[in-house]
C-alpha cells in the first residue's frame, strides 16, 4: 500500500463554483447595449444641442446690443431736442448735438455703430436711428432675424414754459438779490439763477418773487422775503438762449455826444458816439430802427421824456451804459425786423469790462422787448413799477438787483405786441419719448 500524500490527514474537498447567473447576465449586457445607444444618441444630437445653445447665447447677445443702442439713441434724442428747444440753433446744429452725444453714449460699447438724426421743427421732434452690423455665430444658420441691430429714438417737446428772467452769472453768490421791499412779478414765465453760489439767489427784507417757476443752480437765503411757490435748488444750468444771435455790424460815427436837455426833439437811426444824454424837461421821440451807441451811455434823467416804438438799442466800448434815472419817462418797444428783431437793448457781449446798467426812473413803465446784457449786472430800485405797460419784458443778464421797493412786472403777452420774441425764450417743459 502506497503511503498517503497527506501523512494521513482527511483531505477537505474544493468549496464548489458558483454558476453563473442568467438575470445577471443579461442585465450586464442590457447596461452595455443601453450605454452604448446613449452615446450615439448623444453624439448624433450634441451639433443640435450646441446650435441651440449658441443660437441661445446669439440672442443674448443681440438683446444685449439692441438695449445698448436702445438706451444711446434715447439720450441723444434728448440732447438734440434740448439744443433745440433752449437755443437759437438751426437743424445741423442739433443734428450735430446729437450725433456727438450718440457717439459718446457708445463709446467703448459700440463702435461700429452709425448713427442718423431727422430734425422736424414743425412738430418740435429729433429722431435718432442706430444701425450696428453684425454676424451671430448660429443663428445666421437657421435664417434668424437679428441681423443688423436696430434702435431708434423719437423725442417731442411737450408743453411749453416761457422765460422771464435769467441771471447768467455760474459761481458767485446774489446772482439775482431782492433786498428791501422789493418785488419780481414774472406773470406766466420763469425765473433763473445759473450761480452754484450757496446763495445764488437772495431775498430779503419783505421781498417778493412770484413766477410760474423759480429755479436755481445753487442755493437760496430767504431772509423775511417770500415767494409764490417754493423756489426749486439743484436746478440744471440753462444755456443762454440767445448766444448764437448775430451781432449787427457797427459803422462809422453818425452823431457825436448828443445832449438833449429842452423842447421837442426826434432822433433818427445811426451810431452815436459819445453816447446820449437826454436831461431837464426834454421830449425825445425815436425814430424807428437801430441806435448804436458807442463809448457813452444812453442816460434819461430829471423829467425828461423818451419814447419809440420799433427801436433797439445796441452798447459798445467803454462806459455804454444804460442809466434811467430821477422822475424820467420811459415808453420804449423793441425792434419788430431785423438782425435785432426781439430786442430793445442789446449789450456787445464781447464788452470785456465789467459794468452796471441802472434802471431808476420812476416813470419805467414800458419796455417791450428782450432787455441782453450778457457781460453786464442791472440794478433796477425806483419806489414805483417798472415795465407795468410792456407787452412783455424778457431780462438776461450777468447779475441783477432790484431794491429800494420797486415792482419789476414782467409780462408775456406775446400777442399783443409786433416786437417778436426771440428764439428760445418759449421752451419746452419738458421732452417726451415715443419710441
Amino acid at each position: 500500500m502506497k503511503p498517503s500524500l497527506d501523512n494521513g490527514k482527511q483531505k477537505t474537498p474544493s468549496p464548489a463554483r458558483a454558476e453563473p447567473s442568467y438575470k445577471s447576465f443579461a442585465y450586464q449586457k442590457f447596461w452595455h447595449n443601453s450605454c452604448g445607444n446613449i452615446v450615439i444618441m448623444f453624439a448624433l444630437a450634441l451639433p443640435m444641442l450646441l446650435g441651440v445653445a449658441g443660437t441661445a447665447m446669439d440672442f443674448a447677445v443681440f438683446s444685449m446690443k439692441q438695449t445698448i443702442l436702445q438706451t444711446a439713441a434715447d439720450a441723444a434724442a434728448l440732447a438734440g431736442s434740448k439744443q433745440l428747444s433752449l437755443a437759437s440753433s438751426t437743424a445741423s446744429n442739433v443734428e450735430s448735438t446729437a450725433l456727438t452725444f450718440l457717439t459718446e453714449e457708445l463709446r467703448n460699447k459700440s463702435e461700429s455703430a452709425t448713427g442718423k438724426v431727422t430734425v422736424d421743427r414743425k412738430a418740435g421732434s429729433v429722431t435718432v436711428h442706430v444701425v450696428e452690423e453684425w454676424t451671430p455665430f448660429f443663428a445666421q444658420f437657421i435664417g434668424a432675424d437679428i441681423t443688423p441691430v436696430k434702435a431708434s429714438a423719437t423725442a417731442t417737446l411737450a408743453g411749453e414754459t416761457k422765460l422771464c428772467m435769467l441771471a447768467l452769472e455760474t459761481h458767485s453768490s446774489r446772482a439775482i438779490n431782492m433786498q428791501e421791499d422789493a418785488h419780481i412779478e414774472a406773470n406766466g414765465c420763469a425765473v433763473y439763477s445759473n450761480s452754484a453760489g450757496q446763495n445764488s439767489i437772495v431775498i430779503n427784507d419783505a421781498a417778493t418773487i412770484a413766477a410760474s417757476m423759480i429755479c436755481s443752480v445753487g442755493g437760496v437765503k430767504n431772509k423775511s422775503g417770500s415767494t409764490n411757490k417754493a423756489i426749486l435748488t439743484d436746478c440744471p444750468v440753462l444755456d443762454d438762449p440767445v448766444a448764437n444771435h448775430p451781432i449787427p455790424a457797427i459803422g462809422a460815427c453818425n452823431f457825436y455826444n448828443t445832449k438833449i436837455s429842452s423842447g421837442n426833439t426826434t432822433l433818427q437811426p445811426g451810431v452815436y458816439c459819445g453816447g446820449i444824454e437826454i436831461s431837464k424837461t426834454a421830449i425825445v421821440a425815436f425814430a424807428p430802427g437801430t441806435y448804436f451807441l458807442k463809448n457813452g451811455q444812453f442816460k434819461v434823467s430829471d423829467t425828461a421824456s423818451v419814447s419809440g416804438k420799433n427801436v433797439a438799442f445796441f452798447l459798445s466800448g467803454i462806459g455804454s451804459t444804460l442809466a434811467f434815472v430821477g422822475d424820467a419817462t420811459i415808453n420804449l418797444s423793441g425792434a419788430e425786423e431785423g438782425v435785432l428783431a426781439g430786442f430793445l437793448f442789446f449789450n456787445d457781449p464781447f464788452s470785456l469790462l465789467p459794468r452796471t446798467h441802472i434802471i431808476s426812473a420812476t416813470h419805467a413803465n414800458n419796455l417791450t422787448g428782450t432787455i441782453y446784457l450778457p457781460n453786464a449786472n442791472l440794478k433796477v430800485d425806483p419806489s414805483s413799477n417798472v415795465g407795468a405797460n410792456s407787452a412783455y419784458t424778457v431780462i438776461i443778464v450777468n447779475k441783477i438787483s432790484v431794491e429800494m421797493g420797486p415792482h419789476l412786472i414782467l409780462n408775456t403777452n406775446y400777442g399783443a405786441t409786433k416786437v417778436p420774441v426771440p428764439m428760445g425764450i418759449v421752451s419746452s417743459t419738458s421732452v417726451v419719448l415715443s419710441n
